[in-house]
């Protein structure tokens, strides 16, 4: 089975998510990513990629504004390469796969929502560009054979969007645990670790995760490490410099952030909710619980869905104080309790949450669209 995945932009890091079912299913599919715009920096991502947009000396941030001009030629390519089924990430952007698929292929058509295309359909369309992501996420609703979502929370949301119940399931994405999973060397000891992974954005929490490891470190000394990138940077970084704790990594391939997670004493996803949007998942808490790291967590849309009650503990989005003492009662437990925690993080995401299970639903799902 050939299987074209189709997206607007391919950036790798951090978007793993993107080509890891195409990764892990390799020796079972034909598989083939087609793009607009790519930057895949990290060598060890090896997945044919076709792109659209040339003029690959040019920063990415220009040739992002060419994508609308390269969209027949995503068509066309797609089309040549004759998929048995085409698999579309985010409804919007999704005019070259719909029309690739539908219109001129006649195969089946999966589309994964990740969030911000269901909450465009839910918002009132502002300007061009609102009006083009909800046309795009009506044709996906309309023409769509089956659609994903990666969270009871969003699909309960996409149902509210207008997406047809028939053709619409929860379908968790899972991480690889023979990638991710607990150091062989086991716990370094030391200065503990505290991490965070994630875009440093309102959405993410990171003001409240810095606010609560400044009252921590008034009685528990520890380090802060803030994996990631965006529009909040200069502004931690101000902070960091005023916080010697506190240290800013940047963008990081999945090795450097494996390797932060191992060695991590817990990892913190401080979502919050923005204009009535939650967490849609949270894929860095399944990481780092795969990797036997305790975490702490807000209750923002779907990440309770991500966390085992066993492994970790949940607070109420934007209040420092609970994500405060939270982070101390993980610092402060005894290693016994730490090393317990660790071994439930691990089980959970195995047994429920894994990409071997992910892929094996996804792989059901290509063949039942297929056969319709």
């Amino acid at each position: 089975m050939r299987v074209a995945l189709t997206k607007s932009t391919l950036l790798v890091p951090p978007t793993y998510f993107a080509v890891a079912h195409a990764e892990r299913m390799r020796d079972e599919l034909d598989w083939r990513v087609f793009t607009l715009a790519a930057e895949v920096t990290d060598p060890h991502v090896d997945v044919p990629v076709t792109e659209m947009v040339p003029f690959h000396s040019a920063p990415f941030a220009q040739r992002e504004w060419l994508i609308p001009f390269f969209m027949p030629a995503m068509v066309h390519a797609v089309v040549a390469w004759r998929p048995d089924v085409v698999h579309q990430h985010f409804a919007t952007w999704s005019w070259p796969a719909v029309r690739a698929a539908r219109r001129l292929l006649g195969v089946p058509l999966v589309t994964t929502l990740h969030g911000a295309d269901v909450f465009a359909r839910l918002r009132p369309a502002r300007g061009a560009m609102g009006r083009w992501h909800s046309r795009n996420v009506d044709l996906v609703a309309r023409y769509g054979t089956r659609t994903l979502a990666v969270s009871t929370y969003l699909a309960d949301h996409a149902l509210r969007a207008g997406f047809d119940s028939a053709r619409l399931q929860v379908h968790y994405q899972g991480v690889d645990t023979e990638f991710f999973q607990p150091s062989p060397e086991g716990s370094t000891g030391g200065r503990p670790v505290v991490l965070f992974v994630g875009a440093l954005n309102e959405q993410k929490g990171i003001v409240d995760l810095l606010a609560a490891s400044e009252t921590v470190q008034t009685q528990h000394d520890h380090e802060l490490v803030v994996i990631g990138d965006g529009p909040f940077r200069s502004r931690i970084d101000d902070v960091a410099r005023l916080h010697p704790h506190i240290r800013v990594v940047g963008t990081a391939d999945r090795r450097d952030v494996r390797a932060w997670m191992q060695r991590a004493t817990l990892q913190v996803v401080p979502s919050r909710t923005v204009d009535g949007r939650g967490e849609s998942a949270g894929l860095v808490a399944l990481e780092a619980q795969a990797c036997g790291t305790p975490i702490v967590t807000t209750r923002s849309g779907g990440l309770p869905e991500m966390t085992d009650p066993l492994s970790g503990q949940q607070v109420d989005e934007g209040s420092v104080g609970q994500l405060a003492d939270a982070v101390t009662q993980v610092l402060t437990m005894q290693s016994g309790v730490r090393e317990e925690l660790r071994r439930d993080a691990v089980r959970f995401v195995r047994r429920d949450r894994s990409l071997r299970g992910s892929c094996d639903e996804l792989h059901a799902i290509y063949r039942e669209a297929a056969e319709r």
